[in-house]
Order: C-alpha cells, then structure tokens, then sequence
C-alpha cells in the first residue's frame, strides 16, 4: 500500500472520531452488548468449520461437509438477528468506521445515507440503493471530462480537493427537494444494473431458460430438416462432419489412420 494513502486513511479515521467527540450522546445500555454476543455466538456457531491450520483454501472446499438441512436459512435467521444486534448496540448518533468481515458491506449500505468514493466498482453496488454519491476527484482532470471518463461518475457529485461542495451534498442529503441528481441515479442504475423488478437472479435464471429453450428448438429444426432430406435422396451422406484436420496433416487410409506410412489393419 502506498503509505500517503496509509496516511489518508488513518487522518479521516481520526476526523471520524473527532466528529464522534464533538457530538456526544447517550449510548445504549449493556443488555445491548450482551444480545449482541449472544448473537454473534450463534452465528459462529452455524458457520464455523473445523479444518487444519495449513489448509489452504482449494483443500477447504475439497473437505468441508455437505451442509445439514436448512442450515442456509438458519444461518440468514442469524445474520439477519445479528446484524439488528449489532445496529442496536451502537448509538444512532455516532460515526462508525467498521473494519471488520462484519456488519458486511450491503448492510453499512443500508445503513448510511451518503457514499463518498473514489472511483470503484463498490459505486455499482451503492446505485442499487437510489442514496446520493459522490467520488472525489483526485485525477487533475477537469470535472467534465472526468465524468465522461468513468460512467459511474455520470450521477455523481463530484468533490475536488478543497471538497468546496461538500456543503451543497449534505444539503442534498439532508433536504431530498434540494437533490437534483435523483433522476441522472435512477437512469444510471438502469443502464448498469437493469430493472429493479424483477431480481437479477429471476432476470438471469429466466435468460438460461430461453437459451436452453431456443438451442431445443434449433436441434427440433435441424432433426426435422436432416429427415425431410433424407425422404428426399435416401442415398444422401447425412453423416455430421467430423473435425477438420490441419494443413499437412496425414491422410487417411481406408484400413484406418495411417502410421508410418501403412495404414493401420
């Protein structure tokens, strides 16, 4: 990692945190925390494995367990339950910064109210969400042609260095009347990710559907046309060609493939 981006992220953490100080709240009491380990003992409980400490990952998939029965919905129940948890230990007010493998990335997302990004694919993901976005423009190109090098920058506000409009953004946010890009997001989120409705897993299985549909059809034809020519000509060769052989290569003799120069009995 390049240690100036190192040093970026450990100062917006810090303005994080001084944030967090300025602000002050009450904060929930310890019965919080404690459903919170609670929950989260339940949930290792349902995903742990046992495998030795050198397993790599190939040698994992190769010897973890078929999976009880309903164990995938157990452990949504339990991701679900774990993720109110853990929101609800947390006082409302204050900033988080989460490094951890949990609370995963879709629910930070249903969490905040804003993405600031540089240019990521994680901006794909947030569209889904209809919330404002910004990405910061650290490229030194000017703001129009760095909109029209990056597609998902199309519906964003774009924050220079001096972040000069981050101002008009939390106006944005806070006051949706004032958010003139909600339309530019929702066109944007159609183009990369298609309809809302239905799921892109339905989109996608209904797509294998129709392939596998129309390849049927195309053999139906293609048996009906090599039947129709054969009542046609009987004596016709309606055989499927074979490989064609490469230039130079041996030719075939009619006892077989030739092998130093006799053909095989």
């Amino acid at each position: 990692m390049d240690p100036r981006a190192r040093a970026a992220d450990l100062r917006i953490r810090e303005l994080v945190r001084a944030a967090n100080r300025e602000r002050g709240g009450p904060r929930p009491d310890v019965s919080a925390a404690t459903a919170l380990a609670r929950r989260a003992a339940e949930l290792d409980r349902l995903t742990a494995a046992s495998f030795r400490p050198a397993a790599d990952q190939a040698e994992r998939m190769l010897r973890q367990p078929a999976p009880e029965a309903g164990r995938a919905a157990a452990v949504r129940r339990a991701e679900t339950a774990w993720e109110e948890a853990y929101w609800a230990s947390l006082p409302a007010w204050e900033h988080q910064v989460v490094t951890d493998a949990r609370p995963p990335l879709y629910a930070c997302f249903n969490r905040a109210d804003l993405l600031i990004s540089d240019v990521s694919s994680v901006i794909s993901d947030f569209l889904a969400s209809g919330k404002p976005y910004a990405v910061a423009n650290t490229s030194a190109l000017a703001e129009d042609v760095f909109r029209k090098s990056f597609p998902t920058v199309a519906a964003a506000t774009v924050l220079e260095p001096d972040a000069s409009g981050v101002p008009a953004l939390l106006a944005a946010v806070r006051r949706p009347e004032r958010d003139e890009l909600a339309q530019e997001r929702a066109a944007l989120a159609l183009r990369l990710l298609g309809p809302a409705e239905p799921p892109s897993r339905e989109r996608f299985a209904g797509a294998v559907r129709d392939l596998c549909a129309a390849a049927g059809e195309h053999r139906t034809r293609r048996a009906e046309r090599l039947a129709a020519d054969l009542v046609a000509d009987p004596s016709a060769d309606l055989a499927v060609p074979g490989p064609r052989l490469e230039t130079g290569a041996p030719p075939l003799a009619s006892g077989g493939v030739e092998r130093a120069g006799r053909p095989v009995d």
